[in-house]
């Protein structure tokens, strides 16, 4: 027979500002779901405080969507043939009146500058700039020459880069010749991303540019529009598809981020010459990287970058985190594997959590920034998810793991192993995959695995207390009053190492059997919403032996 103690509780909160970092389960799709879209654009363009987006389409027709705050976008403008085949869109503010136009790079195609109507529409006025049958693939703007206006580079592939020249009047490109820089014939760069960016602290703006199968080179401003002096950087048989120049090391000078869509991505740390000299590879060999793109998103101070990739066949999205010395390490994945070829931040709910769109080949999608709690476990172990028993696992260990995949939808637990993880899962799954743990000291080793492993540590001292902490997470239960440990489950739902995890530790099979009853119950979850970790009890009120819904209560919650 069990006994009823009356439990000496002492719990507290050990809380650190940690931002959300949580990008799984339902997006927010944008377009027709079938768009071939290849590159986005961010900014407001109707002046309401809200950011919109502009996609470039690859033949089919080129869309404003007007954000609505919430991260949905349900008006759009048309704009464009609708038969462009686009692979770059820019905003900038081409005629300085204060309104953002569209820049528009197409393939083998007219090149367009289509000026804001100052309402957000941009139907009156559109300039041809280029040849008329350009392979833009880059385009990047800024003041280059040291007027006002601002003016464009732009990079071809297989053939002739230009910098345009603003003269500020009309079609602001169509007076001043444009410039050629980079490789001219016969052997043409093969540009898919320019950058322009103050390289070696001149006050002069140079322009860095990524090319495919041939070394990428940062071209020195002179002040005038030209860039002539060069530095070459990375390898003839890198595939360079995008760029990033950001501050990474905090030593002042302005480093590489190079995406790679053959060979591994990699940062040049810059020394404030132009040229580039450390490098760092990061992130798997065989990723398909179209964009990368740079953001502090966790608030360390320290950028982090966003991987967006695509092939023939989805690859994974990835956030790599930034370490403060020009490396990146832990990860987080972006969704659902995807034909991504450009992917931005951005807040687009106001919560002040960053968030990420991505455009793909099919659906394009928002990934709403949710804190990793209790009431967002349908969103956060959506995708990519394994459950996880102990060595001598019980088998209420294995029913508690299926309550809680029926709650999340699953029909079932269809990967409910025995063992350690780093035995049962493979490589890919154990380091990146979301997981849930269901098992407990008093019956299986389990517990002992997770001890000071995916950021959770314990502390146990027999008939005295018990204390585990979690990503800045507590509970302290004194227990020196021989407490019947084994109704006890503590229950943690966190982040760690860009991966979702969730925690049943019951002390015996009663406690994890009630928990995992309870956070299996889906009308649960919003009861405990913004919360991270449950102190649930069983009590034995019929004395039975057996676990109803109504004998289980949640004692503390943090």
């Amino acid at each position: 027979m069990r006994r009823a103690l009356v439990l000496a509780l002492i719990g507290f909160l050990l809380f650190f500002s940690y931002p959300a970092l949580s990008w799984y389960g339902p997006f927010i799709g944008f377009g027709s779901g079938n768009d071939a879209t290849h590159d986005m654009a961010l900014g407001d363009v109707d002046k309401d405080g809200i950011a919109d987006l502009v996609t470039g389409n690859y033949g089919t027709q080129n869309y404003v969507y007007y954000g609505n705050g919430d991260g949905t976008f349900t008006t759009t403008h048309a704009f464009g043939t609708g038969t462009d085949l686009t692979q770059e869109v820019l905003l900038c503010d081409v005629n300085n009146d204060t309104w953002l136009d569209i820049v528009v790079g197409n393939n083998q195609q007219q090149n367009y500058i289509y000026l804001n109507d100052t309402d957000g529409t941009f139907d009156t006025t559109s300039y041809p700039f280029g040849t008329g049958s350009d392979n833009t693939y880059g385009i990047a703007y800024g003041l280059i020459n040291g007027d006002a206006w601002p003016d464009l580079v732009v990079g071809n592939l297989g053939q002739q880069n230009y910098a345009y020249l603003s003269d500020g009047v009309g079609n602001p490109f169509d007076s001043i010749a444009p410039i050629p820089f980079g490789q001219g014939e016969p052997f043409y760069s093969r540009t898919w991303d320019v950058v322009l960016a103050d390289m070696n602290n001149d006050s002069d703006l140079d322009v860095v540019v990524a090319n495919h199968q041939q070394y990428n080179f940062v071209y020195l401003g002179d002040g005038t529009g030209s860039f002539n002096t060069a530095y070459g950087f990375g390898s003839q048989e890198e595939f360079t598809h995008s760029l990033a120049v950001d501050y990474i090391n905090g030593d002042g000078f302005l480093d590489i981020v190079e995406g790679n869509y053959d060979g591994q991505n990699r940062v040049y740390l810059g020394n404030g010459t132009g040229s580039m000299g450390t490098s760092y590879s990061f992130g798997p060999v065989d990723d398909r990287t179209q964009v990368v793109t740079l953001s502090d998103i966790d608030g360390d101070t320290y950028l982090d970058v966003l991987i967006g990739n695509g092939g023939d066949t989805p690859f994974q999205n990835r956030i790599f985190m930034g370490n403060g010395d020009g490396t990146f390490s832990a990860f987080y994945n972006v969704g659902s594997p995807d034909i991504t070829w450009d992917a931005v931040f951005e807040d687009f709910n106001g919560d002040a959590l960053t968030d990420i769109a991505v455009v793909n080949v099919g659906q394009n999608k928002i990934f709403l920034n949710s804190e990793t709690t209790m009431d967002n476990l349908a969103s956060i172990f959506d995708v990519n998810t394994f459950f996880v028993a102990g060595d001598t696992a019980y088998c209420t260990d294995v029913l508690g793991s299926s309550k809680i995949a029926f709650g999340l939808g699953r029909g079932g637990a269809s990967q409910n192993p025995e063992g350690r993880t780093d035995l049962i899962l493979t490589p890919t799954e154990h380091d990146t995959g979301n997981l849930i743990i269901v098992g407990g000291p008093a019956v299986n080793p389990v517990a002992t695995e997770f001890d000071s492993y995916f950021g959770i540590t314990y502390t146990f001292v027999e008939n005295v207390s018990f204390e585990i902490q979690c990503e800045g997470y507590a509970i302290f239960l004194d227990i020196a009053h021989d407490y019947p440990q084994e109704d006890i489950c503590i229950v943690y739902v966190g982040e760690h190492d860009g991966r979702n995890i969730m925690l049943v530790w019951g002390y015996g099979w009663f406690g994890t059997y009630a928990g995992s009853a309870y956070i299996g119950e889906i009308s649960n979850w919003s009861v405990e919403q913004g919360y991270h970790m449950l102190m649930i009890r069983w009590n034995d009120i019929n004395t039975d032996g057996l676990i109803q819904s109504g004998e289980i209560a949640v004692q503390h919650r943090n």
